[in-house]
C-alpha cells in the first residue's frame, strides 16, 4: 500500500504556499497582541531536523523579529530547553528577537512558561488550546460556512487541537470534510487540508496516517501535497544549483567569498540570486555585493 509522506521535505512548502492565512488570522486566534505577520521564515538547522524535534512555525514580523510557534501536548522544562535551543540558533542566525508561543493541547497553568539558568534566563507565551472547545467551535464553523459567512481560518485548521472527546484521526477528518464545503477554489482548499494535516501531524502515530489515508476522502490531500513537496524539492535543486554558480562568479573576480557573503546567498531567494548574477558585472568589490545582498 503506497503511503503519502505529508510531513518530510514536503513541511515548509504548505506554511509557505498558505502563510497569507497567518499573517490575516493569527493575532485574533492566539489572542495575543502581535506585530503583523511580514513572510513565513522557512529555517532549518540540519543537526535537529527530525521529526520528533523540528521547529513548527517560524514568522518574520513587521517590527523585524521572529515568531516561533510550537504545538506540545504538554509543557516540561525538556520541552523549553528544546524550544531555546531553537532559539539561540535562530538568534545566532538572524540577531533578531525572538517571541515563542506554545500552543499547549492539555493546558497549562500559566499564560507563561520558563526557566532560570542563572545566567541565561528563558521566557515563552502559552495559549491553552484546552480553553477552547472544539466541538462547539465546529458548530459555529458549520453553521457560519453553511450560510457563507467570513469565518478565521485558523480557527478551522487548528480545529482538531481543540479540546475534544473525540479522537484525534475523528477530528481531523471532520475537519476537511468541512474545509472541502467551503465556497473556495480547489486549490485554497487543498491548502487548507493539507495545513491541517501538518499541524496535527506530531500527535498521530503512524497507524493514525495509515488510517487517515485508507479514507477515500483524503486521498487527494495526500496526493496534492506529496505532489506539491516534489516541485518543491525540483525549485530547491534549482535555487542550489544557483547559489553555488554565483559563488564561482564572485570567486572568479573578487577570489575567495568570506563568510558574510556565503551566509547571504544562502538566506537570499532564487530572484535575488538571479539579479546578483548581473550585479556582479558592474560590482568593484564584494562590499558592493554584500550591500546588494542586504537591500
Amino acid at each position: 500500500m503506497q503511503q503519502f509522506d505529508v510531513t518530510a521535505h514536503n513541511y515548509n512548502f504548505v506554511f509557505k504556499d498558505s502563510f497569507s492565512l497567518f499573517k490575516n488570522d493569527i493575532g485574533d486566534f492566539l489572542k495575543v497582541e502581535l506585530p503583523g505577520i511580514d513572510s513565513y521564515l522557512e529555517t532549518e538547522f540540519a543537526e535537529i531536523e527530525t521529526s520528533a524535534e523540528r521547529m513548527d512555525l517560524n514568522f518574520k514580523l513587521e517590527d523585524g523579529s521572529i515568531l516561533h510557534l510550537e504545538e506540545e501536548i504538554e509543557v516540561s522544562v525538556d520541552d523549553l530547553i528544546r524550544f531555546a535551543s531553537y532559539d539561540l540558533k535562530l538568534y545566532n542566525r538572524y540577531r533578531d528577537r525572538i517571541r515563542t508561543i506554545i500552543l499547549c493541547i492539555k493546558g497549562y497553568p500559566a499564560s507563561e512558561a520558563a526557566f532560570n539558568a542563572g545566567s541565561l534566563g528563558y521566557n515563552t507565551t502559552v495559549v491553552n488550546m484546552s480553553d477552547k472547545d472544539g466541538k462547539e467551535k465546529m458548530k459555529e464553523l458549520r453553521e457560519k460556512i453553511e450560510k457563507g459567512k467570513e469565518i478565521n481560518y485558523l480557527e478551522l485548521i487548528f480545529l482538531p487541537l481543540m479540546n475534544s472527546d473525540q479522537d484525534m484521526v475523528k477530528r481531523v477528518k471532520e475537519t476537511i470534510e468541512l474545509e472541502d464545503k467551503l465556497d473556495a477554489d480547489q486549490k485554497f482548499k487543498n491548502n487548507l487540508a493539507a495545513l491541517t494535516i501538518v499541524l496535527c501531524d506530531k500527535f498521530l502515530s503512524s497507524e493514525n496516517m495509515i488510517e487517515l489515508w485508507r479514507d477515500r476522502k483524503m486521498v487527494k490531500f495526500f496526493k496534492y501535497v506529496e505532489e506539491q513537496g516534489k516541485k518543491k524539492g525540483k525549485d530547491e535543486g534549482k535555487q542550489e544549483e544557483a547559489r553555488m554558480l554565483i559563488l564561482r562568479q564572485i570567486k572568479a573576480k573578487f577570489g575567495d567569498s568570506d563568510n558574510e557573503i556565503i551566509d547571504l546567498i544562502n538566506k537570499a531567494e532564487l530572484s535575488k540570486i538571479e539579479d546578483l548574477s548581473e550585479k556582479i558585472i558592474t560590482a568593484d568589490s564584494k562590499e558592493e555585493i554584500i550591500d546588494f545582498l542586504k537591500h
